[in-house]
């Protein structure tokens, strides 16, 4: 009998990583991690969490075998990426986002879905009814800090060269948490900033100022960017990801940021690359299958949104991407040019 063509081996690789995903996100339900930022014996750990003895050791060594936990002799503890990221004890602990996106991006309903359509969701279909937006404000304040703040605020720097920040108005769109706002002002003492959000999210940008004491020079605009007034005078907009959800709006929304930013001013946009055929990048497209499946009609082709810029006064700035710490979640500038 000859092999076949083409092994199966693909296929067992992704449903190894399945149960790998299972594993880690069980370990931060039953918060492990934030035990073992020393080694620690399983007996000792399992009396202080009251888990099964046994069954503890089996999970630990599982967690070792895909690189998660470390284990010298009879002692466990987190790798230095699991200290820092895993460990509630930890200052940038995302344990939090990454188990209230595993619940929002769930497909556990995919085939019912997939024959009955959207309205087996029991959502209502619009974003702010699908996805907690005031939860993932206040979730991203510590996922912003892990990749994205410090991308934004490097090529800012190589476009505004050294400034103090006299005479910059920023201004970020749906800027949840605001803390791309609030890193951007620590940075340019002189700037000012404006963070735009829901009504039903202001709380959590407006706590962030006050804990950063800049009050005096940040604020917050509540309401609708797809149809609110966004304020004037900005020479920068932050749009980090919003422009997703502007639908049929689109062209409007970049027409009303085209009015309120002065001749020259920059444009950071922040979109995940989505192809024209909505087929990849596969972080995005899995990602968002299931406020798709729900009836929400959310990611937007980065070459329509490429073309409504240009069209909509705003130039691409010869620069290199900026990587945040999302998969293919990228950031480039653009000016306002007429």
């Amino acid at each position: 009998m000859d092999f076949p063509k083409i092994g199966p081996a693909r296929f067992y690789q992704i449903l190894q990583q399945q149960k790998e995903t299972q594993v880690l996100l069980a370990a931060l339900r039953l918060d492990v991690f934030s035990f073992l930022d020393r080694p620690i014996n399983v007996t000792v750990l399992s009396d202080l969490l009251h888990y099964d003895n046994t069954n503890l050791n089996y999970f630990l060594k599982a967690l070792v075998s895909i690189g998660i936990l470390q284990k010298q002799g009879e002692l466990f503890s987190n790798t230095e990426e699991g200290k820092l990221y895993l460990s509630k004890n930890s200052e940038l602990y995302l344990g939090e986002y990454f188990l209230f996106w595993d619940k929002k991006t769930s497909l556990n309903n995919l085939e019912e879905l997939v024959v009955k359509g959207p309205q087996a969701a029991g959502n209502e279909v619009q974003p702010h009814g699908f996805y907690d937006f005031h939860e993932l404000a206040r979730l991203t304040a510590v996922e912003i800090r892990t990749g994205r703040a410090q991308s934004f605020l490097q090529s800012a720097g190589k476009i505004l060269q050294e400034t103090s920040g006299e005479g910059l108005k920023l201004l970020d769109l749906g800027g949840g948490s605001g803390l791309m706002a609030i890193e951007f002002a620590k940075q340019y003492p002189l700037a000012r900033a404006v963070i735009f959000e829901h009504p039903a999210v202001v709380d959590i940008p407006l706590s962030q100022i006050a804990a950063e004491n800049l009050g005096t020079r940040v604020s917050v605009i509540a309401g609708d960017f797809t149809k609110d007034d966004i304020g004037a005078g900005y020479t920068i907009v932050v749009a980090s990801g919003i422009l997703d959800f502007a639908g049929n709006k689109l062209e409007d929304l970049i027409k009303r940021i085209h009015n309120a930013c002065k001749v020259g001013a920059y444009l950071y946009l922040v979109s995940h690359e989505v192809s024209d055929d909505l087929t990849s990048p596969k972080e995005a497209v899995i990602g968002w299958l299931s406020s798709h499946l729900a009836g929400l009609d959310i990611l937007m082709p980065k070459n329509r949104i490429k073309r409504a810029l240009q069209s909509g006064g705003f130039q691409p700035l010869q620069q290199s991407e900026q990587a945040g710490v999302i998969a293919r979640l990228q950031g480039e500038w653009y000016k306002r040019i007429e």
